[in-house]
């Protein structure tokens, strides 16, 4: 039988959310490398009331092939990002499909021709669904398994996408770390020069306090940010929507805040490598047995993910990226639990982030694409 492509509104329908969401699971059900998300946490991201929509209008799609499901995508209108960069680009992303060409074009082709009916000229992606969340295909480091909020895929996408005159837009690297390295001296004196310099202090953050801490990321995130290379600014209902649920698995000891006479203008996230557990919970279900996995996390997470780092674009000099590196891997160093680090994710050609790891020693051993196609 013929591919049968089915819009689905995932939006309003449970059963459409279910199909669309369940779909992962029989497409990796044979695949040691991919770990399932927690099924709650991507159901808040399809509810219509998640603060991403406020902003985006989007569609859903599903790929059935002799009554099963076989792959699935959605398209996107991002509407903070058409009036940020004024270009009329629409992305695509929660793409998944099975080895068939047929499958990557039919999904493709009719997200492609909703896009240019929302009047956009060119297609960006994946992203899930936009640079705030996951995003990016695998195209080196298959065969391992990912770390909390990174995506995976197998290396047949990119062949599939490519065939369909998709190109790259952007590569977006993950560098991998022992915990246990030394920082390098160039790194240490760049770091005790500006700190000597300057009036610089730093702190780690206080749960306590958490909606204070958010309020001041919020503030440094849209200045820090805004010069990069695919960059939507957040509502602050969607910032804090994020921060909420990072909250939860944050060690608060490894999120620093780096001071300037006494404010706060830049800062680091890293987070304890949630996936470690989710991997022990291949339903994706809490209930019934998973709630116990998640609430002996701390028995399986050796790992941690840099997630994010930024500086206020006035404070850019004064070395504080160096300093937040060095006081971070400091904080890690005291917890032996943590064996192993991944800074990602770093756009390839953000040489103010690339060249300290570099310096590291730290291995690029991860590249994610964003691919892109006029239309």
């Amino acid at each position: 039988m013929s591919i049968v492509i089915e819009k689905v509104n995932l939006l309003e329908s449970k059963k459409d959310r279910k199909r669309f969401i369940n779909l992962a699971w029989t497409l990796y059900k044979n695949d040691p490398s991919w770990v399932p998300h927690l099924k709650m946490e991507i159901e808040k991201l399809f509810n219509k009331n998640h603060p991403f929509y406020a902003t985006a209008d989007v569609a859903f799609w599903i790929a059935t092939k002799d009554g099963k499901d076989v792959g699935r995508i959605m398209a996107i209108v991002n509407h903070n990002f058409i009036k940020f960069h004024d270009e009329q680009t629409g992305h695509y992303g929660f793409f998944e499909a099975h080895d068939d060409p047929t499958t990557f074009k039919a999904l493709f082709n009719i997200a492609e021709e909703w896009l240019k009916s929302q009047g956009m000229n060119k297609m960006q992606g994946p992203f899930n669904p936009s640079t705030n969340y996951e995003c990016g295909n695998l195209v080196l480091g298959h065969g391992e398994r990912p770390v909390m909020m990174m995506p995976y895929n197998p290396e047949f996408y990119q062949t599939h996408i490519e065939g369909l005159g998709f190109e790259k837009a952007k590569d977006l690297v993950a560098y991998h770390l022992d915990s246990k390295f030394e920082m390098p001296e160039i790194i240490q004196k760049i770091s005790a020069r500006a700190e000597s310099k300057n009036n610089i202090t730093y702190r780690t953050i206080s749960k306590k306090n958490w909606m204070k801490e958010v309020d001041l990321m919020y503030e440094i995130y849209n200045d820090a940010w805004e010069h990069n290379w695919g960059f939507i600014p957040m509502t602050k209902d969607e910032f804090y929507g994020t921060a909420g649920d990072l909250k939860m698995v944050a060690d608060e000891r490894l999120i620093l805040f780096a001071l300037v006479d006494g404010k706060e203008v830049g800062f680091i996230v890293a987070l304890p490598d949630l996936n470690q557990v989710f991997q022990q919970i291949p339903s994706g279900k809490l209930l019934p047995t998973g709630i116990f996995k998640f609430l002996n996390a701390k028995k399986y997470m050796t790992g941690v993910r840099v997630l994010t780092m930024g500086v206020k674009q006035e404070y850019r000099k004064y070395g504080l990226a160096s300093i937040l590196y060095q006081r971070c891997h400091q904080n890690i160093l005291k917890y032996p639990k943590y064996e192993t680090i991944e800074m990602s994710w770093i756009l390839e050609d953000n040489l103010n982030m690339n060249k300290p790891l570099l310096r590291m020693n730290a291995k690029p051993y991860r590249k994610y694409r964003i691919f892109e196609k006029g239309i």
